[in-house]
C-alpha cells in the first residue's frame, strides 16, 4: 500500500460520491420547492411530496457518509508516514497513520447537513415547521454541492500533505526531515487526537439541532401556540448540552496543541462563548415565557441566538486566528 493506492481510492471516491451528492442535491431542491408549494396551497399532497423526498435525501446524505468513512479507512491503511531514525529517538514514535475525523476541510458542511435532515425528520408535530426546515435544507444543499462538496477534490489540504511527503521520499534527507516534522505534529495535535473526534462533530450536531429551535421560533413570532415553544425547548436542550460540552471538550485541546499561542484571545473562541452566552439568555428566558411580552422576546433571542451560531461559523473564514482558513 502506498501513493498510488491512496490516490486510486481518491479516484474512486469522486467517481461513486459524485452520483450521490448530485441526487441528493436534486432530492433537496424539490423538497425546498414542494414545501413552498405546501405554504402556498396548504394541500397536504405537496407535504407527503417534501417527506418522501426529505427522506430519500437523508437516506443518500447517510450513505454518502459511509463512502466518506470508506475513504478515510483507504487514508489510514496506504499512507504511512515512517520517521527518520534522528527524529524517533526525540518522539519516542517508529511510524505513524492518518486516522482523519469526517468533519474537516469540505466535509464538515457535509457532516451538518446530515444530522439537520436527521433532526429535521424527527419534528413530527408541525407540518409548517418541517416545510420551513425543508427551504433550509434546500438552501444547505446548494451550498454544499457548489462550495463544500466533499467528492470533489477530498480533503484538498490532507491531499496536499500526502503528495508533498511522498515527493520528500524521493528528495534528500533534510526534506524528509522538515516535512515528516510538520506531519508529526499536524497528525498528533489535530488529526489523530481524541480532542478532534470528540470536539468537532459535538458541536455540529449541536448546530443541528439549534435549528429546529431556530424555525419554531420564528413560527413562534406568527403563532401564539404552545407546541411551538415546546419544540424550541426540547431541542434546545439537545443543542445546548452538546454545545457545552463539546466547547468544554475543547480547553484541554487547546492548551495540549497551542500552549505557545495566545489561543484565548482566537475570534472563534470569542464568538462561541458569546453565542453560549446567548443560549443560556434564552434557556432563562423561557422560563417567563407566560409573563406579559416574553414569548416574543423569547423567540426573538432563538432568532438571535441562531444568528450568532452562523456568525461565529463564518468567523473561521472571515476573520485570522488560530482556528482560521484566512491568514492574518
Amino acid at each position: 500500500m502506498g501513493y498510488t493506492e491512496y490516490l486510486a481510492a481518491r479516484e474512486t471516491l469522486g467517481s461513486i460520491g459524485q452520483p450521490f451528492i448530485a441526487y441528493i442535491f436534486i432530492l433537496s431542491l424539490f423538497v425546498g420547492i414542494f414545501s413552498i408549494i405546501y405554504f402556498i396551497k396548504k394541500d397536504d399532497k405537496y407535504f407527503d411530496y417534501l417527506i418522501k423526498c426529505l427522506y430519500v435525501s437523508t437516506g443518500l446524505y447517510i450513505v454518502g457518509f459511509l463512502i466518506l468513512t470508506w475513504f478515510h479507512l483507504q487514508i489510514y491503511n496506504s499512507v504511512l508516514i515512517e520517521y527518520p531514525a534522528a527524529m524517533r529517538e526525540m518522539i519516542s514514535v517508529k511510524s505513524s497513520r492518518f486516522a482523519i475525523p469526517l468533519w474537516i476541510e469540505n466535509e464538515k458542511l457535509y457532516f451538518w447537513a446530515m444530522f439537520s435532515s436527521i433532526f429535521a425528520l424527527t419534528v413530527k408535530q408541525r407540518k409548517d415547521i418541517i416545510a420551513f426546515l425543508g427551504i433550509i435544507l434546500s438552501i444547505f444543499s446548494v451550498i454544499v454541492y457548489f462550495w463544500s462538496n466533499p467528492f470533489n477534490d477530498p480533503l484538498p489540504i490532507v491531499h496536499g500533505e500526502i503528495s508533498r511527503w511522498f515527493a520528500a521520499l524521493s528528495s534528500n534527507d533534510t526534506a524528509i526531515f522538515q516535512m515528516a516534522g510538520t506531519l508529526y505534529g499536524r497528525i498528533t495535535y489535530y488529526y489523530n487526537s481524541t480532542y478532534m473526534w470528540t470536539h468537532p462533530p459535538m458541536l455540529f450536531i449541536a448546530y443541528a439541532s439549534l435549528i429546529i429551535t431556530f424555525a419554531a421560533c420564528v413560527f413562534m413570532l406568527l403563532k401564539n401556540d404552545r407546541l411551538y415553544d415546546q419544540i424550541a425547548y426540547r431541542y434546545s436542550k439537545i443543542g445546548y448540552l452538546l454545545l457545552t460540552t463539546g466547547m468544554l471538550i475543547g480547553y484541554p485541546w487547546a492548551i495540549i496543541a497551542w500552549k505557545d499561542s495566545a489561543w484565548w484571545w482566537d475570534p472563534k473562541i470569542s464568538g462561541s462563548i458569546m453565542m453560549w452566552v446567548l443560549y443560556s439568555a434564552y434557556l432563562h428566558s423561557r422560563i417567563y415565557v407566560n409573563r406579559d411580552k416574553m414569548w416574543k422576546t423569547t423567540a426573538f433571542l432563538g432568532i438571535i441566538c441562531f444568528g450568532s451560531l452562523i456568525f461565529t461559523y463564518l468567523l473561521t473564514y472571515i476573520v485570522p486566528g488560530i482556528h482560521s482558513v484566512v491568514q492574518p
